[in-house]
Order: C-alpha cells, then structure tokens, then sequence
C-alpha cells in the first residue's frame, strides 16, 4: 500500500510539474537556425519537427505563386514545434523585415494562426514593418506592439486575387493576410529576427537569407480561443508575393487540465491515508 501511494505522489508531482514549473526550453531565440538542425542545402530539419519548404529560384523578378519578387520576396521555408508548453516557429525567407513598405516595396508582415484551418486567422502575431528611414533612423506602422499576440484581428490583404492576377478593389485573395490593422493583445511573443542578409542557405549559397524565430505560450492561445486541436501557421510580405504555411498537429491539454489532474491524485491520495489511519 505504502509502495502504491509513492507511485501515485510521484505521477502527481510529475503531472503538475507539467502544468507549473516547465523543463527548460527547446530552443534558444536567438534568429538563428543552428538549434533546428537544418539542412544547409535542403531546409530540411532534424526529426520531430514540422517544416513547409518552398526554395524557388529564378533570375530577376521571377513568379512566386501568387505574386512576382524573385528572391527578394521569397519566403523559403518554415518551421513549427509544441514543446514545454509553448509553439516554436522559424521562418528562414529572401525578403529582408527592414524592407520598406513604400512606392513599389512591401515591408514584413505578419504571422497568422488559423485555429480551424478554415481560413479565419484567429491569432496574430504583430512584426513592426519599417514605413521609412530618415537621419539613419527607421520608422514604423503605428499599430500594436513588436512581438505583441493579438486575437481578433482586423487583416490587411496583399496586391494578388484568387487567380494571381492583380486585385482590384475589395477583391484581394483573402487567404494570405499579410499585416493586423487591429486586435487584442493577450500576450507577448518571444521573438527575434535578423536583418543583415545571411548566406551559405539553399540551393544558391550566394543568395541572402533572413531568419525569423519566435516562441509563444500555450496558454496564451487558449485565452484566444485555441481548442488543442490542429492548426495552421502563416505568413508572407505585406504585398503577399510569396506566402508559406505549416501545420503542427493539436492534441495538447490546457493547462487547466493537467492541473486538475494533479488535484485529482492528490485527492486520492489523501483518501487513501485517511483510510489507513482509520484501520490502524
């Protein structure tokens, strides 16, 4: 009996260590991709990871599908990860964020999260793109914070249709948001990201690349509405020339859940020590 109450107190200590004081984290973000064992030459990542590779080249101002760019506006590759209570994402992309959003260039958009891969984008997650550069010093859009998770967003859209031809008004293709215009913030990203061109990546080493990384709390996704289950994340250029999604798998608990487990073994613990006490 004694013997069985230790293994119970033990898994409930494990349980709620679980939902408390989580292991230490997966990746350090640091915007680089050292710790997600990328393939140099492939994008491809170490084991465990969930990864969306689209390396096209071309010369000049090739097509990206849906828009035009060429290496400037190419989104190459990204990376997902659910671990120790929080979502990983890495982007590695041509297009630099301090890209100005002005005349005929895009600054960097926004990540998205689709909770029920319908197409609604229930989660943002804010990059402040640069608006212009003056006296060696940029300016930004003025709307929320960097690294800031917004839910409820209000989504600008990019210059392509359905088709891939240039929208016309009102008719921009509404699965690729690029930027938030709006939203509540419910929490903060970790987030860090290079804007100095890094080369030695993909198919062309002598191309320049440019490296997202971030982390966000679970539980900053269930308070936006997140069920556990799949979903999708997205992003592109605020022209949308070139877009990428990735699509972790779900099935992780709320946090409210393994807590609630863990008073639950407690509990039978306490009945099974107040049980022994009587028969003593």
């Amino acid at each position: 009996m004694h013997y069985m109450m230790r293994k119970l107190l033990s898994f409930s200590i494990a349980v709620m260590g679980v939902a408390g004081s989580l292991p230490a984290a997966a990746f350090i973000i640091d915007g680089k991709l050292d710790d997600w064992g990328v393939d140099t030459k492939t994008w491809i990542p170490a084991d465990g990871i969930q990864f969306t590779i689209e390396d096209q080249i071309g010369v000049g101002a090739y097509y990206l599908t849906p828009g035009w760019g060429g290496q400037a506006y190419d989104a190459e590759a990204l990376y997902a990860k659910k671990a120790d209570g929080k979502v990983y994402i890495a982007l590695a992309t041509g297009h630099n964020p301090r890209t100005l959003n002005q005349g005929n260039s895009y600054g960097a958009g926004d990540f998205a999260i689709d909770f029920n891969k319908d197409g609604s984008f229930d989660v943002g997650i804010n990059i402040l793109h640069a608006e212009g550069f003056k006296k060696g010093a940029y300016t930004f859009e003025t709307f929320g914070v960097e690294g800031g998770v917004y839910k409820n967003p209000v989504w600008a859209y990019g210059l392509w249709d359905t088709a891939g031809n240039l929208a016309k008004k009102g008719n921009a293709d509404r699965a690729h948001p690029t930027h938030m215009t709006g939203g509540t913030q419910v929490g903060q990203a970790e987030l860090k990201y290079t804007t100095v061109g890094v080369a030695g990546y993909g198919q062309r080493s002598t191309d320049l690349h440019y490296f997202y990384e971030m982390s966000i709390d679970t539980g900053l996704l269930f308070a936006a509405g997140w069920d556990g289950k799949a979903f999708d994340i997205h992003w592109t250029q605020n022209c949308a020339n070139d877009s990428i999604f990735v699509d972790p798998p779900g099935n992780v608990p709320a946090p409210t859940t393994l807590a609630l487990m863990g008073l639950g073994l407690f509990g039978l613990i306490q009945r099974r020590t107040q049980s022994n006490r009587r028969r003593r």
